[in-house]
């Protein structure tokens, strides 16, 4: 009896930047439909033919080409006499070792510079307005890890030309694809398990809603449910062909869920910024009192607000203007840590990742390098949270992430 072939190997995309709407050419949508993760991993090994890739894959002519037709539209790949070539950077699991490897010592130095920085920086924290409500780790874990380690320092990195963090896509976007090899979930774990570098945001007029942590599991958070509530709509228009007029009937009604929610959650987040713990009846005038009471219940599920004593107070951070000045105050006493750390760096880091796939793909470096320095912040957060500067946050479900979210009324250029 035959044995049962070998599942074919995949990848997982990721962008840092803006992947716009979700049409055909948005590159989370376009690089996760059925069979791209398989042929992407393929081509990654090495160009190919298109009967190569219908034998390789076991699928039709007509399939194969549709796919490469949609990959080659958002410029994933790129065709020369009949061959196909990979046109991001996309790391196998040996890639990872290495990268992992070369930027740990990096992530150490770096961590023990701004643990140096810690009474500076907590003193700085404890004049955040929702310091009275919300303890000074979390709040450095988005001061510290996002807005400076993530945001600052991938803006700063690219004025200093050490790399880029997008570029003009197709379908007028701006952003860097990448991708990394699936792993089985144990390894995946382990690798990525507090690695601290993922931000997702969104805004509703001066409101930003953002969560931020690893990847190792579903984020319970503004914006990440309401994405995947509008991402299920746009999934059933263009996988199952379920009619345009219905999906675009029926993703206008969750605009204005998403817009009612939000809103209302930012009104309320902030009154209990501003006036501290507060008893349920005070907040009820202005609302439908069902609707109060499973918005409240919603919050305190999701970890923004937390029930004491019989009133409602911040469990989560929220960010007024007034805190930008502070943020901006720690990144100047981090940023030039940044600089100085990636400029000692760079060419052990060129040399370290010269033998990975985007390398021999003939990937600029400094696109790599926009991935190494997340692999860099990442063990620089986790480390920084093990020393207990940082918020460490706890894995509430077996099958959720580890992560905070918050509210601000102001955001930094967010590229990741």
């Amino acid at each position: 009896m035959a044995m049962d072939s070998q599942p074919l190997k995949r990848v997982v995309t990721y962008i840092c930047g803006n992947g716009g709407p979700l049409d055909e050419f948005n590159p989370s949508f376009v690089t996760r439909q059925k069979w791209t993760p398989e042929l992407l991993y393929v081509l990654n090994e090495h160009p190919m033919y298109v009967g190569q890739i219908c034998s390789t894959l076991k699928i039709g002519q007509k399939e194969a080409v549709k796919l490469l037709e949609d990959l080659i539209r958002i410029n994933a790949i790129k065709e020369e006499s009949g061959v196909y070539y990979v046109n991001f950077a996309v790391f196998t699991k040996e890639d990872l070792m290495i990268l992992t490897e070369a930027t740990e010592p990096i992530a150490l130095e770096l961590a023990n510079y701004i643990y140096s920085y810690a009474d500076k920086v907590t003193s700085l924290a404890r004049n955040f307005s929702a310091a009275q409500q919300v303890g000074v780790e979390k709040l450095l874990f988005a001061a510290i890890g996002c807005f400076t380690l993530d945001w600052l320092g991938l803006k700063t990195l690219e004025e200093e030309g050490f790399l880029i963090t997008s570029k003009p896509q197709p379908g007028n976007r701006n952003y860097l694809l990448f991708a990394r090899e699936e792993m089985d979930r144990d390894v995946a774990m382990k690798l990525y398990d507090k690695m601290y570098w993922g931000s997702h945001s969104d805004t509703l007029g001066k409101y930003v809603f953002t969560s931020f942590g690893d990847h190792c599991g579903a984020r319970y958070a503004f914006p990440d449910i309401l994405w995947s509530l509008m991402g299920s709509v746009k999934a059933l228009q263009m996988r199952f062909d379920y009619p345009w007029w219905a999906a675009e009937k029926v993703s206008a009604v969750i605009k204005l869920l998403k817009e009612k929610l939000l809103g209302d959650a930012a009104s309320l987040l902030f009154k209990l910024n501003i006036e501290g713990p507060t008893l349920v009846e005070e907040l009820a005038e202005g609302y439908d009192g069902r609707w109060l009471q499973n918005m409240i219940q919603l919050l305190v599920d999701m970890g923004y607000v937390a029930r004491e004593d019989g009133r409602l107070k911040l469990h989560s951070p929220v960010f007024v203007v007034g805190d930008k000045e502070i943020i901006e105050g720690i990144g100047d006493a981090i940023i030039p840590l940044v600089t100085q750390t990636i400029r000692r760096n760079r060419l052990y880091l060129e040399k370290a990742l010269g033998d990975t796939a985007p390398t021999r793909n003939k990937v600029a470096f400094n696109e790599i390098l926009n991935e190494a320095w997340h692999w860099i912040f990442a063990q620089t957060n986790k480390i920084l949270a093990e020393k207990g500067l940082l918020h460490d946050p706890p894995k509430r479900r077996a099958d959720e992430a580890r992560y905070i979210a918050w509210i601000s009324e102001f955001s930094f250029p967010q590229t990741s």
